[in-house]
């Protein structure tokens, strides 16, 4: 099956594990600059924005006058009904939608994202932390038919998260924790950023864990009383031992002990570049290029890595973009 990849550029925020003090790389965060991705060995890259659809320059010269050309050309090229794109979900900061085409897609310039279509024409959109209150996808279609979505995206206020009591090694970090951290980051980059067919999204997403949140996606964190960057996940705070459940079936494709910051972490992919990171756990329930369904055990809550208390943080991206997991689920009781 050939996938077309859609890659635009990408706007990126800095990334912690639990909040990392400002300049210092985090093993959550995307690094972007330093380990840019390579589309999917299986992805076609689209024809440039500039390149001429010789199907619609054959047809305009075989319909259209001498004279009238010249009119035709001014009008540009045929607006596609708006049917031909549905999209599902809340355009919001940190959101996800899912959306599909009808029709094949020649080329589709959405600044600020990267996207990839499957043959069924699926794809997920993701809006980042900082997202504008305005974005504007624009797709042509094979056929030359253009269409263009302005999406209006819900803008946040975040509140400031503060945790204290840390061990001051684990706020002001040495030389050799930065650079472990830089290397834990392009691992993790490189992970997140591959494209699978499966679609597990389809199904939607429960909570992994359940106990009360102490902390949210996008909170700017202060960290013994000095900056601590962003806090990308939703804390959920539990006993040390409490089952941690797969939020929706996938593939586990990371399982590591005591990275920097994050103690021990694991990754499961859901699909067309969507995955869930689970860090601070305690213990693994299942392994790397294991297949999970929707509930089942997969670790449990621990406290390794920076934390002051025992809790799991539950992280998802689309590539490189942090979504808020918690927009997935049913609000926690």
């Amino acid at each position: 099956m050939r996938i077309s990849a859609i890659v635009v550029s990408l706007l990126t925020v800095a990334a912690c594990d639990r909040g990392a003090p400002a300049g210092a790389p985090d093993a959550g965060a995307q690094a972007a600059a330093d380990a840019a991705p390579a589309p999917p060995a299986s992805a076609s890259a689209p024809p440039p924005a500039s390149s001429a659809d010789p199907g619609a320059a054959a047809d305009a010269g075989a319909s259209a006058a001498p004279a009238a050309s010249a009119d035709a050309a001014d009008a540009g090229p045929p607006a596609a009904d708006a049917s031909r794109l549905s999209v599902e979900g809340r355009a919001v900061q940190g959101g996800l939608l899912r959306a599909k085409l009808t029709g094949k897609l020649r080329r589709m310039a959405f600044p600020g994202h990267r996207v990839t279509v499957s043959d069924e024409g699926e794809f997920l959109i993701a809006f980042s932390r900082n997202a504008p209150a305005q974005e504007k996808l624009t797709i042509t279609f094979d056929d030359g038919q253009v269409l263009e979505k302005l999406f209006d995206v819900e803008q946040r206020t975040f509140e400031v998260d503060k945790v204290d009591n840390l061990p001051e090694n684990m706020v002001k970090l040495d030389m050799a924790t930065r650079v472990k951290l830089t290397q834990t980051d392009k691992k993790l980059d490189a992970i997140r950023n591959k494209y699978t067919k499966k679609n597990c999204y389809k199904d939607g997403f429960i909570w992994p864990s359940k106990g009360p949140i102490t902390s949210r996606y996008g909170q700017p964190r202060v960290l013994n009383g000095t900056d601590g960057g962003i806090h990308w996940g939703v804390d959920i705070a539990a006993p040390v031992g409490t089952a941690v459940r797969a939020p929706a079936c996938g593939k586990v494709v990371f399982v590591e002990k005591n990275l920097p910051l994050s103690g021990h972490t694991m990754i499961i992919d859901h699909g067309h570049g969507l995955t869930s990171t689970f860090i601070h756990l305690h213990a693994f329930a299942a392994k790397v290029n294991d297949e999970v369904k929707q509930g089942q055990v997969i670790a449990t809550v621990g406290m390794t890595g920076r934390t002051n208390g025992a809790h799991l943080d539950w992280r998802m991206n689309l590539f490189e973009t942090r979504v808020d997991p918690e927009l997935l689920v049913t609000p926690a009781k």
